[in-house]
């Protein structure tokens, strides 16, 4: 990552604090709930967000996190950020994408910044939050990962190169290619997890 823009605006931060080195850098962990960006990134996000909102909503803090009270969709008041990456490649976040809901308060709907501080490293961590509905691609071979907006609720087409060498696009409720049902793909993938299952129980 080499820096982040907020409403189209790139924030003042020092590209040093994204610099990848064996003790920091960007980590996508899907593993990971929220994410986490190194303190001098987090301080500038989170004041460019309250700047940007600050006219319409009503900024608080609950446990320490930067929270807003909203009477109204958070996706008509909230700016869209971009996560921009070496390449010219930039990660869209809509305000779901960076918002958690906590509560509510008197009518009011508290939603809190998705994004957590890391103090004293310069470590970012893009977890499940920013990466939910959408599909992400790691070519491992090119030391490359890629990205996609999906509606994750649909079904997945995954490509997959054949012995033929023909590309076939799978569906992944149907990744047979001998004729097996779904039904019995289901009983295969049950049966295998049974056998995880007791193996773990006979070597833990």
């Amino acid at each position: 990552m080499r820096s982040i823009s907020v409403g189209g605006q790139v924030l003042s931060i020092d590209p040093s604090v994204f610099s990848t080195s064996s003790s920091q850098g960007t980590i996508v962990d899907s593993g990971t709930t929220l994410a986490y960006l190194a303190d001098e990134a987090y301080d500038a996000f989170v004041d460019a967000i309250t700047k940007t909102v600050s006219q319409t909503v009503r900024p608080v803090l609950s446990k320490g996190n930067q929270c807003y009270l909203i009477t109204s969709s958070v996706t008509d008041i909230f700016p869209q950020v971009s996560l921009n990456f070496a390449g010219g490649a930039s990660l869209i976040l809509n305000p779901p994408d960076y918002l958690v809901q906590q509560n509510s308060i008197g009518g009011a709907a508290v939603w809190c910044i998705g994004f957590q501080k890391i103090q004293g490293q310069g470590i970012t961590i893009l977890g499940d939050l920013v990466l939910k509905d959408k599909i992400i691609v790691y070519d491992l071979a090119n030391q490359r990962i890629g990205w996609t907006d999906y509606d994750c609720s649909m079904s997945v087409n995954v490509s997959a190169n054949l012995n033929s060498g023909r590309t076939e696009f799978v569906n992944a409720g149907q990744m047979s290619n001998d004729g097996s049902s779904p039904d019995q793909l289901q009983s295969i993938i049950a049966s295998l997890l049974n056998m995880i299952m007791l193996a773990a129980l006979l070597f833990s």
